[in-house]
């Protein structure tokens, strides 16, 4: 798999655990995400999070399928990879406050929560046919967000001392534009606040589950993650599933 050459090509050593996770779609960055940290704060060392999209391979041959050219036409390829550390191996000289384009201060991991709406299962689906795999992403799927991105984000927030006006961060999936303002007008959120995700998906498209962490590091580049400060990521994909993780910048 290519989770052996991706470790073969890094000089990882033969003992090195791996575990290949696949078809999750565009969500699983941050699932992904909350494995990773309980796996290092369970073992008290680093370990690294890789998100590899390749949708370009599923080119279906000219069609007059106006979701498919929108599909592939919004989709793009990419890799991130993420790593985390346990929270007192964070190193000394790492950036806490950088000038807009550096690398960005550090993140830590608070707390994720998820929701799926199983009744809606057929307005994002990933099928096997005779020419490869088809993506389908129905014009409903803001409207299923719509009704649930503000309860879970609220909850998240809620249990962790966190109000909702509090986060001076937001890396919001960008699956498309309708997504990305249905998520602005259901949390009340200034339209700087999307700065990030509107930039990613302009320069790369909808790269499935990487994306997130790209629009994550745009963030961190632009400046103003000061300590002490929270951010949150949202993403989403089939199921219909909704993903949240609450962040926060060491210090403060």
């Amino acid at each position: 798999g290519p989770d052996i050459r991706v470790a073969a090509s890094l000089g990882l050593r033969p003992d090195t655990r791996r575990l290949l996770v696949g078809h999750m779609g565009c969500y699983a960055a941050l699932p992904g995400l909350g494995s990773v940290s309980d796996y290092v704060l369970a073992r008290g060392r680093a370990a690294v999070l890789l998100c590899a999209e390749l949708t370009s391979l599923h080119l279906q041959p000219p069609t007059t399928d106006p979701q498919q050219v929108v599909t592939h036409a919004l989709f793009g390829d990419a890799a991130v990879a993420v790593v985390v550390r346990p929270g007192d191996s964070v190193p000394d000289d790492a950036p806490v406050a950088p000038a807009p384009g550096a690398a960005g201060p550090p993140l830590e991991v608070v707390d994720l929560a998820s929701h799926t709406d199983a009744g809606t299962g057929e307005h994002m689906t990933w099928r096997i046919t005779d020419l490869g795999f088809r993506m389908g992403l129905a014009p409903e799927v803001p409207d299923v967000l719509a009704k649930h991105v503000r309860p879970v984000v609220e909850d998240l927030l809620a249990r962790n001392g966190v109000a909702l006006r509090d986060p001076v961060g937001w890396a919001v999936h960008p699956g498309g534009p309708r997504i990305l303002d249905t998520v602005r007008d259901e949390l009340g959120l200034p339209e700087s606040a999307l700065a990030s995700s509107r930039a990613v998906l302009n320069d790369y498209g909808n790269c499935s589950s990487a994306t997130v962490l790209l629009v994550l590091d745009h963030l961190r580049r632009r400046g103003g993650l000061v300590p002490g400060a929270h951010a949150v990521a949202l993403a989403f994909g089939p199921g219909l599933t909704l993903w949240a993780a609450l962040l926060r910048v060491p210090g403060g």
